[in-house]
C-alpha cells in the first residue's frame, strides 16, 4: 500500500512540470501555497491516482472545460448533471475543471469575454470595466439561481452576443486541448504501468477496460452516475 501511494505521488510530480515537490495539505502557507494545495488536490491527484481508461479521464476534463468556459457561472453544475445523464465521465473531475470560471473570477473573465467577442464580431467596445462590474454585481451576489439567470439575460443583446461568441470559441478550443492533453498524459501513465507489469500496452488497456466495466456494473445507479 505504501509503495502504491509513493508511486502515485511520483506520477503526480511528473504531471506537475515545475519540478517542485507536491504540496502537503498541512503545510500550506499563504495564498500561493493554498492555491498549490487546491490545484494538487483538485486536478493533479485525481488523475495521478486514476485507475480508469485514458478516455474516461480525458472526457471528464474536456467536458469540465467546455462547461466552465461555455456555461455561465451558476448553471455549470446543472449542465454537468444533464450531460452526465447522456455520457459516461467522472463527474467530480469534470466539476473541478469547470471552475476555470467561478464567482471569484467571473467579473474580470467575463469582461475579457465581452472584449474578445466584440473583437471577433468586429464591434466596438462600448462598456468600460467599471460599468461592467456594476452590471454584473447583481449576478455575483444573487442568492438564487433563477435571479442570476434573469440578471444575466438583462445585460442586453450586444453583451450576450459578444459573450456567447467568446464562450463558444473558448469552450471548443479548450475542450479539445483538454481532451488531447489528458489522454496523452493518462496513456503515458498506462504505458509505464504496463511495462512495469511486463505486459503489452494493448493487453493492459484491455484488462483495464474490463475492470472498469465490471466496476461500473457493480455500482448502484445513484453511485454510478457520480463515478
Amino acid at each position: 500500500m505504501l509503495d502504491e501511494k509513493a508511486e502515485t505521488r511520483r506520477e503526480a510530480e511528473e504531471i506537475v512540470t515545475t519540478g517542485d515537490e507536491s504540496p502537503d495539505a498541512g503545510a500550506c502557507k499563504g495564498w500561493v501555497e493554498w492555491c498549490r494545495c487546491v490545484a494538487y488536490d483538485s486536478f493533479i491527484a485525481p488523475l495521478a491516482s486514476s485507475r480508469n481508461p485514458p478516455w474516461y479521464d480525458a472526457r471528464a476534463v474536456s467536458i469540465g472545460l467546455i462547461v466552465g468556459f461555455g456555461i455561465p457561472v451558476g448553471a455549470q453544475f446543472i449542465a454537468l448533471g444533464l450531460l452526465r445523464s447522456l455520457f459516461r465521465f467522472n463527474l467530480i473531475t469534470a466539476l473541478a475543471f469547470s471552475f476555470v470560471s467561478n464567482p471569484f473570477t467571473m467579473i474580470p473573465v467575463y469582461y475579457g469575454y465581452y472584449r474578445f467577442g466584440a473583437f471577433v464580431l468586429g464591434r466596438n467596445v462600448t462598456m468600460d470595466f467599471s460599468v461592467f462590474q456594476q452590471l454584473l454585481h447583481p449576478i455575483s451576489n444573487s442568492a438564487y439561481f433563477w435571479d442570476a439567470v434573469a440578471a444575466f439575460a438583462n445585460l442586453g443583446k450586444e453583451f450576450l452576443m459578444s459573450w456567447g461568441t467568446a464562450a463558444l470559441i473558448l469552450s471548443v478550443v479548450f475542450g479539445i486541448i483538454g481532451y488531447v492533453a489528458t489522454y496523452e498524459i493518462q496513456q503515458a501513465r498506462c504505458i509505464r504501468k504496463a511495462k512495469k507489469m511486463g505486459l503489452e500496452y494493448e493487453k493492459f488497456l484491455e484488462d483495464l477496460e474490463e475492470k472498469f466495466d465490471r466496476s461500473q456494473c457493480s455500482l448502484p445507479t445513484s453511485t454510478r452516475r457520480n463515478h
